[in-house]
């Protein structure tokens, strides 16, 4: 009894904690499906395709900021450094949904505005409106989007950050035995430092915080659109979603997983 005890404790500590949650799977038959308008069975698959890589890519990113586990300088910097190209990559995919959800005859706006809440119509019309809201009174996503968000930026649009004064320009290059653990730091330094810049151009480093206030923001909301508005569609047009499979799936703590820059092959 005590050697089983005590190869159970070796386990525990060895491994990830892990729970069980339950799934609730709905498969819907294709002649159902197929019913459906053009415009619904478009609206359906992509607003469900946005909210997959938006939520995928929140997660990442909670997981890149834990950076207070990293002991060493240099785990530091590449933390910092997925956490930022993570917070790039989403703000860059919410610009790309809020084109879609711009234009007053968009499909795309009409479906959150009409079945968001249903038994509130003006509910899905007034958030649109407050999503699209956020963007417009940050007038500096737009100029992210085009210079760093989504493309690499070209000398015009980092001059100013590379002749400041006030930035350490020391050169920091780790060479790893394998390609995948090499890193420059100071490339990363100078990205973050024109993003930053352009939310905050008098204090830089002061932007990132008003920046990551503002993807969690636009992030909440705009995952709350898309799961309840495909949600309140399927139960009322397609599917009671009283009508499901349960599954069980054992997966693992996010507060036991860390994304790490650096990796043993």
């Amino acid at each position: 009894m005590k050697q089983r005890h005590r190869r159970k404790q070796r386990t525990s500590n060895r491994w990830p904690r892990s729970r069980l949650i339950t799934l609730y799977h709905q498969r819907i038959p294709a002649e159902h499906f197929m019913a459906l308008t053009e415009v619904d069975r478009y609206c359906l698959l992509v607003l469900g395709h946005i909210h997959d890589e938006l939520s995928w890519l929140q997660r990442l990113a909670f997981l890149a900021t834990r950076g207070h586990q990293f002991t060493d300088e240099v785990e530091r910097q590449g933390g910092m450094m997925q956490a930022t190209m993570l917070a790039r990559l989403l703000f860059g995919k919410l610009f790309e949904f809020q084109i879609l959800l711009s234009p007053k005859e968009s499909p795309i706006r009409q479906f959150i505005s009409e079945f968001y809440q249903p038994t509130e119509p003006q509910a899905g019309t007034t958030l649109v409106e407050e999503i699209l809201m956020q963007f417009e009174n940050e007038a500096w996503i737009r100029v992210g989007r085009n210079k760093h968000f989504m493309h690499y930026p070209k000398l015009n649009d980092v001059r100013e950050t590379l002749s400041d004064p006030t930035i350490e320009w020391h050169l920091e290059v780790f060479h790893g035995e394998v390609s995948s653990n090499t890193f420059y730091p100071t490339s990363d330094v100078l990205a973050n430092y024109a993003w930053f810049r352009l939310v905050n151009p008098d204090e830089p480093m002061k932007g990132l915080e008003e920046a990551l206030d503002m993807l969690t923001s636009i992030t909440r909301l705009t995952l709350k659109a898309l799961e309840q508005s495909i949600g309140y569609f399927i139960d009322g047009r397609l599917m009671s979603l009283s009508k499901n499979e349960r599954v069980r799936l054992n997966v693992p703590s996010i507060h036991d997983q860390r994304l790490r820059y650096f990796l043993a092959t």
